[in-house]
């Protein structure tokens, strides 16, 4: 999970994580999805969960580091991470 810059949800909290989590994918693959959800401190979910599908390109340099999976579903959403 990665902390994120707040946004308030009026009547729904405020999100300060970005939760990822990687769909099953077979090892012959070229891309991988992922759901995701914003939860506020006390980890609620303030807005209904999304899925997002690397491109062929950011599945290809995604590497050994998970947390650039991350930089992929915030930056599609204009989320600003600022910690882990």
């Amino acid at each position: 999970m990665a902390k994120i810059q707040p946004i308030e949800f009026p009547l729904e909290g405020i999100a300060t994580t970005l939760e990822v989590t990687l769909l099953p994918f077979k090892t012959s693959d070229v891309t991988a999805g992922t759901i995701n959800r914003l939860l506020t401190d006390d980890n609620k979910e303030v807005i209904p969960a999304w899925n997002y599908y690397m491109t062929e390109e950011q599945f290809a340099a995604w590497g050994q580091d998970n947390s650039v999976v991350d930089d992929y579903v915030a930056a599609d959403k204009g989320l600003v991470i600022i910690g882990e």
